[in-house]
């Protein structure tokens, strides 16, 4: 492995146990001293690759413990353990679904089915109260503004990110209906997802890329949270996933690497009081290593292996630049502003980084 991989690899795994706490994995040490559902089941899959797994099923149990009654977990959750269920005005979706894939890759890696069996029934009813959310009985997603991880960007209906995130989730919870031989039960979330991957393509394919969401009108605007999910987990096949990754280099979004969107959503889609403050760009043309992490594993799985190691460099070589691994980038420095500052030892990141490397280049790389 390169030593610029070697030596960011190194700060990522330091940066993501830093995070580890008491009852699981915190969004960061600095302003997001807590515990938030996606970031910490996304750096999650990189402490499974560690087999460093009582950060992951602490994290699990965190969020199973206090689920509502109808299936959803909390978005976020103090470190005095008080929940957090609403994001402004609506319950974001995308965790319930990172839940279920989490708890999987907890179980592909330690294999401790117990703990799968103990979870089961809450698992299955995180999936429900996804598919209730279908609210027009389509197979697709409906959420309100800030449902999803961008959370101050102006988005209602269909959106791609959280689709994707669903189609995954059910997917592994097929696979863990069979690992509890509970196979009738697996075989209908089976049909859903299929069904779910068909409407997918059907609805947000546009011809070489997938639109961004779908509200009154199809939203035409490129954003790679969702495209570079679509490839990773299969909804794209090998022609379509070619043609994002052409889209990516075609406006060197993968320059920093990766930044969210193209073109810039208008302004009147952000918050009136961000409009002039870094803030503005934090989920409008900002980069995000996380993304960059995301899409070279997604290089990988196409047989792009010298882009995904090429991708890989680049996100070390900022890692080393600045010691630690950042939250979010404009100009390809972390943002660093009055209002705006990008959290350093940035769990989410740095564990998908880990995650990253030990799929493309780490076998074998000891820590």
């Amino acid at each position: 492995m390169h030593a610029v991989v070697s030596n960011a690899f190194e700060i990522a795994v330091n940066d993501l146990r830093r995070c580890f706490a008491e009852h699981g994995i915190l969004a960061g040490r600095r302003k997001l001293n807590f515990y938030k559902a996606r970031d910490s089941f996304f750096a999650s899959l990189g402490a499974n690759s560690l087999g460093e797994f009582s950060a992951s099923w602490k994290s699990i149990e965190l969020f199973l413990g206090m689920q509502r009654n109808d299936g959803l977990i909390p978005h976020r959750i103090t470190t005095k353990l008080k929940p957090h269920y609403h994001r402004v005005v609506t319950e974001p979706l995308d965790g319930n679904a990172l839940l279920v894939i989490a708890l999987k890759d907890y179980f592909e890696k330690s294999r401790d089915k117990q703990f799968l069996l103990k979870h089961f029934d809450k698992t299955r009813k995180a999936i429900e109260w996804l598919r209730e959310q279908d609210k027009d009985k389509d197979g697709l997603l409906e959420e309100r503004f800030f449902g999803s991880w961008e959370e101050t960007v102006l988005k209602s209906g269909k959106v791609l990110y959280s689709n994707c995130l669903y189609y995954k989730a059910l997917l592994d919870f097929v696979e863990i209906c069979k690992a509890l031989n509970k196979y009738e039960v697996g075989v209908r979330y089976g049909r859903l997802a299929a069904a779910l991957k068909e409407k997918i393509n059907s609805s947000f394919w546009q011809g070489n890329y997938y639109f961004d969401w779908i509200g009154y009108v199809r939203h035409d605007s490129f954003s790679t949270d969702g495209n570079v999910l679509a490839i990773m987990f299969g909804l794209a096949d090998n022609m379509q996933s070619q043609m994002i990754e052409n889209k990516i280099k075609q406006h060197q979004l993968n320059k920093v690497p990766l930044q969210l969107n193209y073109p810039l959503y208008p302004f009147w889609r952000i918050p009136p009081g961000l409009f002039p403050l870094d803030a503005y760009h934090y989920h409008n043309g900002s980069s995000w290593l996380w993304l960059g992490c995301l899409n070279a594993i997604a290089l990988d799985k196409i047989g792009w292996r010298k882009d995904a190691k090429e991708e890989l460099k680049k996100i070390a070589s900022i890692i080393n630049s600045n010691g630690s691994v950042h939250e979010v980038f404009l100009d390809g420095k972390p943002v660093n502003s009055l209002f705006l500052r990008s959290e350093p030892f940035f769990a989410w990141s740095s564990g998908l980084f880990v995650k990253a490397v030990r799929e493309i280049s780490g076998k074998g790389i000891k820590n």
